[in-house]
């Protein structure tokens, strides 16, 4: 496998998010809340980089369990509430965000992450956060990752009387939860900012902000993130595909028949591909961003009619940042950007990758519709 085309900038220049994020402002003063918004992010994830490191220390072989989970919801859940806490109190403590938590499903079978909508105080833009994706993995030291995308919300005069920020409407009281679900309920292509820290051997932030992607590592010595991936962009073809190949008996024939033309070099580039899944999402579209190939999760007719991962706060986000390093996303028939979903929680099929790659996909997945 090929080095990843960028490496890390030399100690002797090497640029903080916090001065970054200052140039940013600099240069873009309308940018300001926008960046008020990621320092709350970054100040969170420090710390929710220090709760997965010590996951395992907090556990416990006698840990409550039962036949579905086998004790590893108790620890998702246990992760995902302090992930969600410490991201809502940073994102407060900055004085500019207010934050809700829309409702999430209880059911142990139906675990949903404690999702977390932000609206800047002075201004419009709205951020839907996943405080901790591949929190079942964190007991077991697997990669794990907060996901975030930044919307540019309804301005507060458009939704009733100019003063939107007071406890009633026309009489009746305003359900401000759902009055910001509803403001991050459109297409990622709206997205002004996204990104994702990933919790690993290193603590990893990328976002995409304007035309560029730019990736920083948390050093441990002095706790401020670093900027090491300058201009990311992701190569136009891999040699890696990702996916959970345990759901293949319900996936549909013609994305069979592309996984057989990666495995046996039969395929577009003549080159056999391997299989890398780590079950992390941003640990595998982190790689797959890195090295090129290409991350999906088809639909399969026996467990996921409708993939498995939320297109909201997972799904978007990524194909947004992808998008801007040059990648390409698609649910099987259109690009992901465009798709609006309806609920929180909504799911669908996502294919991501590098643009050779995933077009070649695309061309395989067409079959369907002849």
């Amino acid at each position: 496998m090929e080095a990843p085309i960028q490496t890390q900038s030399s100690a002797k220049s090497r640029v903080t998010l916090t001065r970054y994020l200052e140039e940013v402002v600099k240069e873009n003063p309308e940018m300001q809340d926008m960046v008020s918004l990621i320092q709350g992010v970054k100040m969170a994830c420090k710390t929710i980089s220090n709760l997965v490191n010590r996951a395992g220390l907090g556990s416990s072989a006698d840990a409550e369990r039962n036949d579905f989970t086998d004790g590893r919801y108790y620890s998702m859940r246990r992760l995902d509430q302090l992930s969600t806490i410490v991201l809502k109190n940073a994102l407060k403590y900055t004085g500019k965000c207010e934050v809700v938590a829309p409702a999430k499903n209880s059911d142990v079978a139906q675990h949903r992450p404690g999702v977390l909508i932000a609206k800047s105080i002075d201004s419009n833009y709205v951020a839907c956060l996943d405080p901790l994706d591949g929190s079942g993995n964190a007991d077991a030291s697997i990669c794990t990752g907060t996901v975030f995308g930044v919307f540019e919300g309804k301005k507060e005069d458009e939704s009733g009387d100019g003063n939107n920020k007071s406890s009633k409407n026309n009489g009746r009281p305003v359900d401000r939860t759902a009055e910001l679900t509803d403001s991050v309920l459109q297409p990622a292509r709206n997205m002004k900012a996204a990104g994702y820290v990933l919790y690993s051997s290193a603590t990893v932030l990328v976002f995409a902000l304007g035309d560029t992607v730019q990736g920083f590592t948390l050093d441990p010595q002095t706790n401020e993130f670093v900027l090491t991936h300058k201009n990311l962009t992701i190569p136009k073809r891999g040699t890696v595909y990702s996916c959970n190949e345990a759901n293949s008996e319900g996936w549909e024939q013609s994305f069979k028949d592309y996984l057989l033309a990666l495995k046996t070099g039969t395929g577009e580039s003549g080159k056999r591909y391997a299989h890398r899944y780590v079950g992390s999402m941003v640990g595998d579209i982190h790689r797959t961003l890195l090295y090129g190939g290409v991350f999906c999760y088809p639909p399969d007719s026996i467990a996921h009619p409708s993939g498995n991962l939320q297109l909201l706060y997972k799904i978007a986000p990524m194909a947004f940042v992808l998008h801007k390093a040059g990648g390409l996303g698609i649910d099987g028939k259109q690009n992901l950007l465009d798709l609006r979903p309806e609920t929180v929680h909504e799911k669908s099929p996502c294919y991501l990758g590098s643009p050779e790659d995933v077009t070649e996909l695309q061309t395989y997945l067409n079959k369907n519709e002849e």
